[in-house]
C-alpha cells in the first residue's frame, strides 16, 4: 500500500534537492501538475536545443532534444479520448487523459520548463477532422513549417478542395509566426499554394512538391531565400523573373535563389545591394540544367 507524500510542503532547499534527484521524465510530469510545480522545475535550468512537432491526423507528436539527444517524446491525441503519453527512449512512462488541457497546453508548459523560446520544426502530415484552430492558436514562434500533407483515401476534386481549405485555415494561423516554410505537398488548387508563397518569410522551399511553378508564382514570392526543386517550371518564366528582379520590379528582399531542375542543382546568389554577379543563364539542351 502506498500513501501520497506532500512534496510541495517541504522547505524550499529540501524540495529543490529532491527535484534534482528525480529522473528527467519525472520532472516533466511533475511540472505539468500546476503552475507552482512548473515554477520549481523551471529553476533547475534544464535547457533544450530544439523542439519538433508533428501533426498526423488525430495525433500530435512532440520531440524534445538536448545536445542532439532525444530526451522526451510526447504523443498527444485530440480525439474524444484526449489521451497523452510521455515516453523516454521510446518507452511509455506516463499516460493519462485530461480533456481540460489541449496539446498546445502541454507543449507550452514543457517549453517553458526547458527554457525553449521557439519550435524548431512543425510538420503537417495530416489534419485532424476535429477543430484544430484552438490548438494552433496558442503556439509560439516556429522556425520552420513543413507541409507534406497527403490524403490517400480522397478521390474527388471537391473533397480535396475542402481538405486543402481546412489545411489552409490552420496554416494561416501558424505561418505568420514562422520564419520559413517547406512544401512537399502538391496542391490541387493553385490559389491555395499562392496564399503561402505570398507570405513574408525568410525562406520558402518547394521540395519535390510536384507543383507547376509559373511566372506569376515567382512574381508574388516575398522571401529572402527561395529554393525550388521541381521538374515543372517554364524556362522562359525563369528568365523573365530574373529580368524583372534586375529591374527591381519584384521581390527586392530576395538574397538567395536555388533552382533544381530534373535533379540537377543550380545555385544563383543575390546580394542586398541589388548586384547580381552571375545572372546570364544558359540552358543546356536535353539536360534540364541551368548553367551560369
Amino acid at each position: 500500500m502506498t500513501t501520497t507524500f506532500p512534496l510541495l510542503r517541504l522547505p524550499y532547499l529540501v524540495l529543490m534537492h529532491a527535484l534534482k534527484q528525480m529522473e528527467f521524465l519525472d520532472r516533466i510530469a511533475f511540472s505539468i501538475l500546476s503552475r507552482r510545480t512548473r515554477k520549481y522545475v523551471k529553476l533547475l535550468k534544464m535547457n533544450s536545443k530544439n523542439v519538433n512537432l508533428k501533426w498526423n491526423g488525430n495525433r500530435i507528436d512532440m520531440i524534445v532534444f538536448c545536445d542532439f539527444t532525444r530526451v522526451l517524446e510526447a504523443n498527444m491525441y485530440i480525439n474524444e479520448y484526449q489521451q497523452s503519453t510521455f515516453m523516454n527512449q521510446y518507452k511509455p512512462v506516463y499516460s493519462w487523459r485530461d480533456s481540460s488541457l489541449l496539446p498546445a497546453d502541454y507543449v507550452l508548459s514543457i517549453m517553458d520548463v526547458m527554457h525553449c523560446k521557439s519550435i524548431d520544426k512543425f510538420i503537417f502530415v495530416k489534419i485532424s477532422e476535429h477543430d484544430c484552430i484552438p490548438i494552433v492558436a496558442k503556439l509560439p514562434k516556429i522556425d520552420e513549417v513543413v507541409v507534406e500533407h497527403h490524403w490517400p483515401d480522397v478521390t474527388s476534386y471537391e473533397t480535396y478542395f475542402q481538405k486543402e481549405r481546412q489545411l489552409l485555415k490552420v496554416l494561416n494561423i501558424v505561418l505568420p509566426v514562422s520564419s520559413a516554410v517547406t512544401i512537399t505537398y502538391q496542391f490541387q488548387n493553385r490559389n491555395h499554394l499562392r496564399e503561402i508563397l505570398n507570405g513574408h518569410f525568410d525562406a520558402v522551399i518547394l521540395k519535390r512538391s510536384g507543383n507547376w511553378i509559373t511566372l506569376n508564382d515567382l512574381w508574388i514570392t516575398n522571401a529572402k531565400i527561395l529554393e525550388i526543386d521541381t521538374t515543372k517550371i517554364n524556362m522562359k518564366d525563369l528568365n523573365r523573373y530574373f529580368k524583372l528582379w534586375t529591374k527591381k520590379i519584384c521581390n527586392d528582399r530576395l538574397e538567395y535563389l536555388e533552382v533544381r531542375i530534373y535533379d540537377k542543382p543550380v545555385w544563383i546568389s543575390f546580394w542586398t545591394d541589388s548586384t547580381l554577379f552571375l545572372f546570364q543563364l544558359k540552358h543546356r539542351e536535353n539536360s534540364g540544367f541551368w548553367g551560369m
